[in-house]
């Protein structure tokens, strides 16, 4: 049983093809630094993706299958990439008995169980170099005005512009936070988060929309008003480079908490 085999007969394209994304690339990040071992390289990755992932997990509108669906292809990716955390892998293990007892996939799924767990349960072979980072293209455009789950928490942002052949957008925060997606007319002459182009950001890995981890969803399309007092200041740069992997904390200082930035 091959990695590949378990994920396509998941039945979910788009979900495995946006966390096959997130944990290439992210992972690809983490090796880039010179003299960090496997165990510390598998910690910086695990914590954020799931972070991530988590908002389609504890989402109260996506159904049971989808869920289990998205565990079973997190822990194979995590092994693919030669990552193993045990609550994951007891949760996709738990997801292949679901998926069978209510008949979400197909008979050849139910038949190879024994294998995938299997699969699931031994040591996975950690990576040599980095993973190929393929090139993505968002479909978000400038004039979107999204809402981003960060912690918990619901915050707006503005797309201004693509950077490159629509390589990621390039987006500024509306100031506030909120407890669930905000209305635009919540949005209606609110301020960037903070001034000086300090909440704009080029984000890799802002592809999908709709978002298959449900941590970002649309709330209008062709708006023509930007947060205001966002402007950039002569010699102050017109936005910073992050990743949606490590968004929590590149935002951290815009809404006043104590998270820190994954490194």
């Amino acid at each position: 049983m091959r990695h590949q085999q378990i994920l396509d007969k998941l039945a979910a394209r788009e979900t495995v093809q946006a966390m096959n994304e997130d944990v290439a690339r992210w992972t690809g990040e983490q090796m880039s630094y010179r003299g960090r071992s496997h165990a510390e390289v598998e910690k910086a990755v695990i914590t954020p993706v799931l972070a991530r992932w988590r908002c389609l997990f504890d989402a109260a509108d996506a159904t049971a299958a989808a869920k289990d669906v998205g565990w079973v292809a997190l822990a194979t990716l995590l092994h693919k990439y030669g990552f193993h955390d045990s609550a994951i892998t007891a949760k996709a293990l738990t997801s292949v008995d679901e998926l069978n007892r209510h008949v979400v996939l197909s008979d050849a799924f139910e038949k190879q169980s024994p294998a995938i767990k299997a699969l699931l349960r031994s040591a996975p072979t950690p990576l040599t170099r980095r993973p190929r980072n393929t090139r993505t293209v968002t479909f978000l455009r400038p004039g979107d005005v999204v809402s981003i789950q960060l912690a918990g928490r619901f915050h707006a942002a503005f797309v201004h512009e693509l950077h490159g052949a629509n390589e990621f957008p390039v987006i500024e925060f509306y100031a506030g936070s909120f407890s669930h997606p905000p209305t635009m007319a919540q949005l209606a002459g609110r301020p960037a988060a903070r001034a000086g182009a300090r909440a704009r950001f080029g984000v890799a890995g802002l592809t999908y929309l709709p978002d298959p981890a449900q941590q970002v969803k649309a709330l209008a399309s062709q708006h023509s008003k930007a947060p205001h007092g966002g402007d950039p200041q002569p010699g102050g740069g017109l936005w910073s480079l992050t990743d949606i992997i490590d968004l929590p904390g590149a935002t951290a200082a815009l809404f006043n908490d104590d998270r820190e930035p994954y490194l």
